[in-house]
């Protein structure tokens, strides 16, 4: 009975010390100020939001539970989330990055220009990206369309992090508030 006991143990310290391979979907399209997010972890679905950019202001949808929640920018939930993520992303692996852009106007001349300009500014982003992650296979891909106006940009991406590390993140971000941890507050009194 013991040894049951100890390979379950062994199997939650596996589960939260080898990596999950997280799949990323980002696609956003300027003129519509719309975009959706995708997330995979291994083969399985874990989110699907639709979302739309306004002015001070974002409005998320989700495809499963058929509801729509707006944020504002100055809300304490997306700084909770935003010091998450900087959290997360330090922790992350990032194996892989593909992003690709369809970029056009009515007038030839100008998309040419326009597509290389991206494409120059995509080209420096994936240095960036690999000065930083230098294990990262980048690949950009640029496609101009030339008789009708259309920007479109798509990123696909492979990451690991381990279930320890999230779990590691998200408390640190529970007791992080503007710009100091919050049971330093609670010594101080």
């Amino acid at each position: 009975m013991e040894s049951l006991w100890l390979l379950i143990l062994l199997f939650i310290f596996i589960i939260l010390i080898f990596p999950m391979f997280l799949k990323l979907y980002f696609h956003f399209s300027p003129l519509k100020n719309s975009g959706l997010v995708i997330i995979k972890v291994w083969f399985i679905k874990i989110s699907h939001y639709s979302f739309q950019l306004k002015t001070n202001s974002i409005i998320i949808r989700s495809k499963k539970e058929r509801k729509q929640i707006e944020y504002q920018f100055s809300d304490p939930k997306l700084k909770f989330y935003e010091y998450f993520y900087m959290q997360l992303r330090e922790k992350t692996k990032l194996k892989y990055l593909d992003i690709y852009s369809e970029i056009g106007t009515n007038d030839a001349f100008h998309s040419a220009l326009l597509s290389s300009l991206v494409n120059i500014f995509y080209k420096i982003f994936g240095s960036y990206i690999k000065n930083i992650k230098f294990t990262t296979s980048v690949i950009i891909n640029t496609k101009t369309i030339f008789n009708q106006p259309t920007f479109l940009i798509s990123i696909f991406s492979k990451a690991s992090i381990t279930l320890f590390d999230i779990i590691f993140c998200f408390f640190i971000s529970l007791f992080y508030e503007d710009g100091e941890f919050s049971y330093k507050k609670t010594i101080k009194r």
